[in-house]
């Protein structure tokens, strides 16, 4: 085609005017996206899930349930997950790195996962089976914003940062820049301890020597052995169904204080035979002695400027569910979606529930079949008030039978 002498002078003016028009969409289209949001969440097991939207390659949206966690920096999600974004699996892995995802919403709010290590588990079902989610936000999203925690509420906010006003009981936090975790300095029976704030892991834990010498001290503190309710935490950890567990009289952190708090002690079962402490102090910025999960903040409104290095707590209503009233059984989660049995709580060194061997399977507790059920549902079921009678169907060696167990009170609170 031929150009008319004159027109190639227009041409600087032409491009100018394009990118003016095409300028202030984009400024809108950005002003457009919210800078707050508040949505609901559900608790399972003490574990906290929101929903959240994922953009496939071809455009299209479609919903993911997410387990918020402020204790693990990596974006773990489910095979179907990855297959919903169009991912090729490679079964021979048990865990295979992929890209993040470049395109999440949380109540219409666009979320950075920018630079997010992500993997899709292959060879652990059993973890999606037990809150039926596709994957986590984890510590390394978080970071980036702005977060309120209202359990009393089940609200999940996140914000961006500055554009909301903290309110609540201030507590100085040690943020570790690079993972995202939180660590709160406490005070337990007149000594300080430091620990991570892990709303992700479904009850709080030290290693098992400092419960000894807690116990030592305090031969009246109440205690048992074997993870029992939320205490649970997964059913893989080694020697779950003998865990110490104690109850504090107080913990606390600045002007926070928390009564009857529930401690599990983990033996030195992680890399290299370390303590829970050596193994945690690896995400966070200085020396952890455990982790502070739901069982202590279930009743708070918490809220978390990464920004600023803050956690806010405001007392909310007290939760009518107790943690330690129930049928004393330590649960696996299999990757069929069944319930192994894998501890009876022993108190006095005497088991809480005869008839149940370890390698039992779980079938039914009342009306609930537990298969395909998540762990909280499972949990839940076996609670009760002291006295109460649950009738559970199990399995041993291909063959079915009934136990009536009591409910009763594992872990005495003060």
């Amino acid at each position: 085609m031929k150009i008319k002498e004159g027109t190639l002078s227009y041409i600087p003016l032409i491009i100018l005017f394009l990118v003016l028009m095409i300028k202030p969409v984009v400024s809108q289209t950005n002003k457009d996206q919210p800078e707050v949001v508040t949505v609901p969440f559900t608790l399972d097991h003490n574990r906290m899930l929101v929903e959240a939207e994922f953009q496939r390659k071809d455009g299209s949206w479609f919903n993911a349930l997410l387990w918020v966690d402020t204790g693990n920096p990596e974006f773990l999600i489910s095979e179907s997950f990855a297959r919903d974004l169009g991912i090729e699996i490679d079964t021979s892995k048990a865990v295979m790195e992929i890209a993040a995802p470049s395109n999440v919403r949380i109540g219409g709010m666009a979320i950075d996962f920018d630079s997010v290590k992500t993997s899709v588990g292959t060879g652990i079902q059993w973890l999606f089976n037990t809150m039926h989610n596709d994957g986590n936000l984890p510590s390394t999203v978080l970071k980036k914003y702005h977060v309120v925690f209202d359990y009393p509420k089940r609200q999940f906010t996140i914000a961006e940062p500055g554009k909301t006003t903290p309110r609540g009981i201030r507590s100085p936090a040690t943020i570790n820049p690079v993972t995202g975790i939180i660590q709160l300095e406490a005070v337990i029976d007149g000594e300080k301890y430091s620990f991570a704030l892990d709303n992700g892991a479904s009850f709080s834990f030290v290693s098992d020597s400092i419960v000894k010498n807690w116990v030592h001290r305090h031969p009246d503190w109440p205690t048992c052995h074997g993870a029992a309710g939320c205490a649970n935490i997964w059913g893989y950890w080694p020697m779950e169904g003998i865990w110490p567990l104690v109850r504090l009289p107080e913990i606390r952190w600045g002007n926070v204080k928390i009564r009857d708090v529930a401690m599990v002690g983990l033996p030195p079962i992680f890399r290299g035979k370390s303590d829970v402490g050596t193994w945690y102090s690896r995400k966070t910025a200085r020396p952890v002695n455990g982790f502070l999960g739901p069982n202590v903040f279930k009743d708070f409104r918490v809220e978390i400027d990464y920004s600023e290095g803050s956690v806010y707590f405001e007392n909310g209503a007290e939760s009518a569910i107790p943690d330690m009233v129930m049928v004393g059984l330590t649960l696996q989660p299999l990757n069929d979606g069944r319930y192994k049995v894998i501890g009876i709580v022993k108190k006095n060194d005497e088991p809480v529930v005869e008839g149940i061997k370890q390698g039992d399977i779980l079938l039914q507790i009342g009306d609930l079949k537990t298969t395909g059920a998540t762990m909280g549902a499972v949990i839940d079921a076996l609670r009760g008030n002291p006295g109460d009678i649950r009738v559970l169907k199990l399995e041993r060696d291909g063959k079915p039978f009934t136990v009536k167990a009591n409910v009763e009170i594992i872990l005495q609170s003060f």
